[in-house]
């Protein structure tokens, strides 16, 4: 059978892990950590940066800003 082969090395690794159980739970607890802080950053992301604006029609959104005079002595960069 092709899974003979496939078994024995579960069978040898779930062998090996019961004998070193600090090292196992490490592994597992060091992969539980990093799937859960991707999930979170890139739910974040998703979110923030990636999700549709929820509007008909974002193409028609604008911006709007009011620039002072008095604070082109102060701001330079503000032109």
């Amino acid at each position: 059978m092709p899974f003979e082969g496939a078994m024995h090395d579960i069978r040898c690794a779930l062998r090996s892990l019961r004998k070193s159980a600090g090292f196992a739970l490490t592994a597992v607890l060091t992969l539980a950590l990093g799937i859960g802080a991707t999930t979170a950053i890139f739910t974040l992301v998703y979110d923030v940066l990636l999700r549709p604006l929820p509007y008909t029609h974002p193409d028609q959104l604008v911006q709007m800003e009011e620039r002072v005079a008095e604070f082109r002595d102060i701001y330079p960069t503000l032109r």
